[in-house]
């Protein structure tokens, strides 16, 4: 459907919707009453090209999607997708890598696995460049917090972390 044609002037399409991205007849009509108010609100959806801001791949933002965005979670209208798929996903993870070590990082009394947890957040947030390389030192702090009498599978972890701390170490001495 092409709601220029069949509406005529009576169309709101998104500001970052331009004719140039749409993919055309494939526009989906808005439901308004669930749109977060506006000062001009969207009457339809179409399917429309994108570049990800992160990695640069060419995607599409499915009118479908869109509906679901701002009808159902409730995304202001003048939000936009920037980033594709895998790289949404990318960031979802980290955020909650990122929650994650912070949940630990107010724990009194932690395990070996919770230090070993907390390790691996904190060294996945330094490789996405989310921490300063110069966390490693607290990587060593916590990995070092570890008895040296725990159980093999505690040391195998721990022999599975140092390779990646002495990596992030060479980068930055390099």
């Amino acid at each position: 459907m092409n709601p220029e044609t069949v509406y005529g002037g009576d169309v709101f399409i998104h500001w970052h919707s331009s004719r140039e991205c749409r993919i055309p007849n494939t526009a989906i009509l808005a439901d308004l009453s669930q749109q977060t108010p506006a000062a001009v609100p969207v009457t339809h959806y179409y399917d429309v090209k994108r570049q990800c801001l992160d990695c640069g791949r060419s995607f599409l933002f499915f009118a479908e999607e869109q509906k679901h965005w701002y009808e159902e979670l409730g995304f202001g209208l003048e939000s936009d997708c920037v980033r594709c798929i895998v790289c949404r996903k990318k960031q979802q993870g980290l955020a909650h890598e990122r929650e994650r070590y912070e949940e630990l990082f107010h724990v009194s009394d932690r395990t070996a696995d919770e230090y070993l947890e907390m390790a691996a957040c904190c060294l996945t947030l330094i490789e996405a460049k989310v921490f300063h390389r110069r966390q490693t030192e607290r990587v060593r702090m916590l990995l070092n917090k570890i008895s040296s009498e725990c159980d093999v599978k505690i040391q195998n972890r721990i022999n599975e972390l140092r390779p990646r701390v002495l990596a992030l170490e060479s980068k930055s001495d390099g």
